[in-house]
């Protein structure tokens, strides 16, 4: 179901720039919907090839979620701040100054120890800023989920200084 962006004046339309957004982005909320209604959480993620990339305990209400429907959208934002008035009388003239993305499709669990391993380590080196020379054993991978959002569809919108 695509929406379209209202404000056409801040939609990032170049894919490549929204890619970046979420490069650049540690956190974000992935929400889904289950049969008592919506659920948002906050997680760190990796975008790479095409999807974002998470790992999580192997239970726990979020996987009870997505197991029922497994689809998902993944919100970021990045580069906030007060975007100040002319007139600060005027208190519409107030806003604020960001970048976001969001992402919706579905989500698929990754059983496959190998993509398991890659997707770990692509986290680990987001988060370390360093390439990951460790090794993974079996067990470790055995005591985590990992899941991909498809990128589906992605928006981007932007309120730049």
């Amino acid at each position: 179901m695509k929406h379209p962006v209202r404000r056409k004046d801040r939609e990032i339309t170049d894919r490549r720039e929204i890619e970046e957004i979420l490069e650049k982005g540690v956190f974000g909320v992935l929400a889904m919907c289950g049969a008592d209604g919506p659920y948002a959480v906050p997680m760190n993620y990796v975008y790479s090839r095409g999807s974002v990339w998470f790992h999580c305990a192997l239970s726990g209400l979020k996987l009870d979620i997505l197991r029922q429907n497994p689809r998902g959208c993944f919100s970021v934002v990045l580069n906030t701040d007060y975007a100040m008035p002319d007139d600060p009388s005027r208190p519409c003239g107030w806003g604020m100054f960001y970048e976001s993305v969001a992402v919706r499709g579905p989500v698929v669990f990754v059983d496959s120890p190998d993509e398991k391993e890659r997707t770990l380590a692509e986290l680990i080196e987001k988060t370390a800023g360093a390439k990951f020379e460790g090794k993974f054993t079996p067990e470790d991978l055995a005591r985590v989920a990992v899941f991909r959002l498809e990128a589906e569809e992605m928006t981007g919108k932007a309120r730049r200084p």
